[in-house]
């Protein structure tokens, strides 16, 4: 959901301490949750990438749309909810040709030639073997990665930049793993490598760090960091590796070949093994174990834990209370107002137009009458006087209209109630709430007592906890 412009509601907190971010963190995400159900909006809490911003962790706050920017995952069993790039799944055992657990080899892997074999299709076909027997093998390049690569013999090749701020390097690159029948999540990815963004790598770096073209990528020969998911190993408590897959068929490193019987661990270790694995509707809660569902949403607000990115790199400090100087921590909280306007009027709308919430319209009643004349006027223009004295937002149509024009004209601004002062029903008015399928008759003297009582009831109950 795009506008032509875009207007950010932001915060920030500078605090002493992480609890003391926290209780910031947590009253903010109590204030949005307030906001927004005022607003008349439903809102899905999910996890999210902090992105660019950094920090140790982020929540979004999203609304269904069937247009939606953003693709959720959620639990119904249990109410998990997470961005897809951020979204986490319960592991699922990898199983051979046989639908049974792989097992594990003792054979050395060894070559196959593959002339013509360059997809995931293609090898199952070649192999007549499920695509949860491969290791898919993809070289990605990072930018700004901060990790620190020189613990890797293929890492020193590229070169770091010292900074006070945090030492990182511009761009390097490195071989993802990940099992064949699954994707590479690149917001995961760059989170991993600490990098501001990653993209797969072009033809001509994939030869340079890999010694073979795309398709036939493989582990054991690769020339840069291994990144491997948790899908092929994993690391215990006890930082002991555990392979996933067992048995395995992947790139060989050179063009038209593959190796068979690879046992990660065995015949490769990773540099970094973490979850990059994209989720899906269909994966399992790692919760509850409940299948997950889809659904596409728009962030309407984003709340982060910033930590000491900015104020590290700004010197920023205090004094603490032993009277030493001391680095704070941050928060940053946003609302996207253009796009939650536009959520508003997504939700609650009719084929006559907007049907505003009682605390989003332009005005909260709208006076009616079929001739601004004569004793209409006078029963309009009390009516008006009586909403304005008790602080209803009201607006008196006094165009010279006909009835019909007056009438769509507020149904597609969306204006909540409509009374409608008429020679024909006088001594009684048309009292309409926008979402009424009927208007009701009600005398002229209890119309403003009724319309102001009908606002409050309203936003009574969209203040209500």
């Amino acid at each position: 959901m795009r506008g032509r412009e875009f207007t950010m509601m932001d915060a920030y907190t500078i605090n002493a301490s992480d609890e003391s971010l926290d209780e910031s963190y947590n009253a903010y995400e109590k204030a949005y949750f307030r906001i927004f159900k005022r607003l008349g909006l439903k809102i899905i809490p999910v996890k999210a990438d902090s992105g660019a911003m950094g920090g140790s962790g982020s929540e979004e706050f999203m609304v269904e749309s069937p247009i939606g920017d953003d693709t959720l995952i959620l639990c119904d069993k249990c109410g998990y909810a997470a961005n897809a790039e951020k979204a986490a799944c319960a592991p699922d055992v990898a199983v051979g040709n046989d639908g049974k657990p792989q097992v594990k080899t003792d054979l050395p892997y060894e070559d196959v030639a593959t002339p013509n074999v360059f997809s995931i299709a293609d090898m199952e076909k070649f192999f007549n073997a499920s695509p949860k027997t491969f290791i898919k093998a993809l070289i990605y390049k990072a930018e700004n990665c901060a990790l620190d690569l020189s613990k890797d013999a293929n890492g020193k090749q590229f070169k770091l930049v010292k900074d006070p701020a945090g030492d990182y390097y511009p761009v390097s690159y490195f071989c993802v793993l990940i099992r064949s029948d699954l994707d590479v999540n690149e917001a995961k990815l760059a989170s991993a490598l600490k990098a501001s963004a990653v993209e797969l790598a072009d033809d001509k770096e994939v030869l340079q760090y890999a010694g073979a073209p795309h398709g036939f990528v493989g582990p054991v020969t690769a020339k840069v960091p291994l990144v491997v998911d948790l899908s092929v190993i994993t690391t215990e408590e006890d930082g002991s590796l555990t392979a996933q897959m067992h048995d395995a068929i992947t790139g060989a490193g050179k063009e038209g070949f593959h190796i068979r019987h690879v046992e990660p661990v065995r015949d490769f270790k990773p540099f970094l093994n973490a979850d990059v694995r994209l989720v899906k509707e269909g994966d399992l809660c790692p919760n509850c174990g409940n299948p997950f569902h889809t659904t596409k949403g728009n962030e309407l607000g984003h709340i982060f834990k910033l930590g000491k990115k900015y104020t590290k790199s700004m010197n920023v400090t205090y004094l603490d209370v032993n009277g030493k100087a001391a680095i704070p921590t941050m928060g940053c909280y946003g609302i996207g107002v253009d796009r939650t306007l536009a959520s508003i009027i997504e939700n609650h709308n009719d084929d006559k137009g907007i049907i505003w919430t009682m605390s989003t319209a332009p005005f909260q009643v709208c006076i009616v009458p079929i001739k601004y004349d004569g004793q209409m006027k006078e029963v309009a223009d009390k009516i008006y006087d009586e909403l304005n004295r008790a602080g209803i937002e009201v607006l008196l149509d006094d165009r010279n209209e006909r009835p019909g024009v007056k009438f769509a004209d507020m149904e597609l601004i969306g204006i909540p109630l409509r009374i409608t002062v008429g020679e024909k029903t006088l001594p009684n008015i048309e009292f309409k709430p926008r979402a009424a399928a009927e208007a009701e008759l009600v005398p002229a003297e209890k119309a403003a007592e009724k319309a102001i009582q009908f606002v409050r009831d309203a936003l009574a109950e969209l203040d209500a906890e």
